[in-house]
């Protein structure tokens, strides 16, 4: 990871670096924009005035307030995950709709309706 390195200390007790990262959020791309960036656990931080960008453009879109964290269940062999009522609406996702669930990483799956 290039950049300059900082006094500051993350969480975690790493040293900080300035660095330029990939900026996306629900699906929006900021860019390439200068960060923080932890040299331990890769934690990244940004500006105060790109996060306040970022939440005017989420807000704008409705997407604001979507976020949920949600619990996989199981039935029979498969997992489960539930969808909150929130999302589902503002998706337009129904019962029984069909969708496409695909892995982006190995921390990451991303589900598209159909």
């Amino acid at each position: 990871m290039k950049g300059k390195l900082l006094s500051l200390t993350c969480s975690c007790g790493g040293k900080m670096k300035k660095a330029f990262v990939p900026v996306e959020f629900f699906g929006i791309d900021f860019g390439v924009r200068e960060a923080e960036v932890c040299t331990k656990c890769n934690a990244e931080y940004l500006d105060e005035k790109l996060m306040e960008k970022i939440e005017k453009e989420i807000k704008k879109k409705g997407l604001f307030g979507l976020e949920s964290k949600v619990k996989v269940t199981k039935s029979g062999n498969s997992l489960v995950i539930r969808i909150p009522p929130e999302i589902a609406k503002f998706t337009g996702l129904k019962y029984e709709s069909l969708l496409r669930i695909f892995p982006v990483g190995k921390k990451r799956i991303e589900i598209e309706a159909l």
